[in-house]
């Protein structure tokens, strides 16, 4: 698949802040150990410790480096062995971008052998992943969601739960988004503004099978997977199933929460014998919400906000909150490059990109359909 002319937007603005603003107390510091020497001595100090630790860790490699994982001990051996085998192929593959706005760009620009492609996003909450995949793609992009929130609770791996419910439109954060980036409802729907978009409102346990029934013949080149949990994740890929081809393109953003996405598709893979290779490991897409707020200033403060949040009691507090066992996970197991690219985002970098290169028992189904 070669890159198609289409430009690439750069839209890591957040993350670029974050970054700006990281080197920026870094350089404070610099300034204080010059003026207060024994800073220097304390920081060294520290350091040597933690190099210590991370020398006689038993721990290691128990963490996958997305600071929500649990303790992989507790799963099945093939499936620790799938993880394993996953972090050393992503390594492979790390972007500063988002998987999914790369992947929709690299597309082949619509023509006539590709007219009945579906390009299609799962859990799009105000609409801005699906609108971005079609400007990226040029191509019509399929959103669904219930615009209520979650169908059911979402387990993080050991750290929270989301309930059910979370992520409705009618939420406070959705409407002032809504409002800000100029987003209205029609029929309970957002509104495509102007994008090549078409919305599909209800529970994908009820709308999916149905909308791929009325194309029994269109193949998926991109399935974007943003549901969340576990078990909307591997009821999608299973209604999908018979529509996914050689070649197809799937993006799931919260990959790296071993007991969700990774655990459907692991079993999804496996049931079925599928060859595939990864592609990208990259940026989440939640903060394009916020990238499309209109007014400059208040998209500012937003990105302020957010960083603030995710350093201080967000994720990001795995840095310096000794407390918190994902400091020790983080510090004392994470490979040094996967410290370096985790500290390079104002969030987390669970987003992953892979090819079906090959569809093992699909295959026979497709000839005998």
């Amino acid at each position: 698949m070669t890159m198609t002319e289409v430009p690439m937007v750069d839209r890591t603005t957040l993350h670029r802040l974050s970054r700006a603003i990281f080197i920026g107390i870094v350089i404070v510091v610099a300034v204080a150990c010059y003026y207060v020497p024994v800073l220097l001595v304390v920081i060294g100090v520290v350091l040597v410790l933690l190099l210590c630790g991370r020398l006689i860790y038993r721990g290691r490699d128990r963490f996958i480096p997305n600071l929500y994982a649990r303790d992989i001990r507790m799963y099945e051996d093939e499936y620790r062995a799938f993880i394993d085998h996953t972090l050393a192929d992503l390594r492979q593959c790390k972007i500063p971008d988002h998987p999914l706005l790369r992947e929709a760009s690299e597309l082949a620009l619509p023509s006539g052998q590709n007219s009945d492609e579906l390009l299609l996003d799962l859990g799009v909450w105000i609409g801005w992943s699906t609108r971005l995949t079609a400007d990226a793609s040029r191509r019509t992009v399929y959103g669904f969601d219930t615009f209520e929130g979650l169908v059911e609770d979402w387990q993080v791996d050991d750290q929270t739960v989301v309930k059910s419910g979370t992520f409705s439109l009618s939420e406070p954060l959705a409407q002032r988004l809504m409002e800000g980036t100029g987003v209205h409802l029609v029929d309970g729907v957002p509104a495509p503004l102007g994008r090549a978009v078409e919305f599909v409102k209800g529970s994908t346990y009820d709308t999916l099978a149905p909308f791929l029934a009325a194309r029994p013949a269109a193949p998926i080149r991109l399935f974007h997977m943003d549901l969340d949990t576990y078990e909307s994740c591997l009821h999608a890929l299973e209604t999908c199933k018979e529509h996914f081809v050689e070649g197809s393109i799937l993006v799931f953003d919260e990959y790296l929460v071993t007991n969700g996405e990774m655990r459907a598709f692991y079993e999804f893979q496996r049931r079925y014998g599928l060859e595939w290779r990864y592609r990208a490991w990259g940026l989440e897409i939640w903060e394009m919400n916020v990238e499309m707020v209109t007014s400059r200033w208040k998209r500012l403060m937003y990105y302020l906000v957010a960083i603030a949040i995710y350093w201080t009691v967000g994720g990001g507090s795995y840095t310096w909150a000794v407390w918190d066992k994902r400091f020790w996970r983080f510090w004392l197991g994470a490979p040094i490059g996967d410290i370096a690219f985790m500290l390079g985002a104002a969030g987390q970098r669970k987003s992953v990109s892979l090819e079906l290169t090959g569809l093992g028992e699909l295959a026979r189904s497709h000839r005998s359909g």
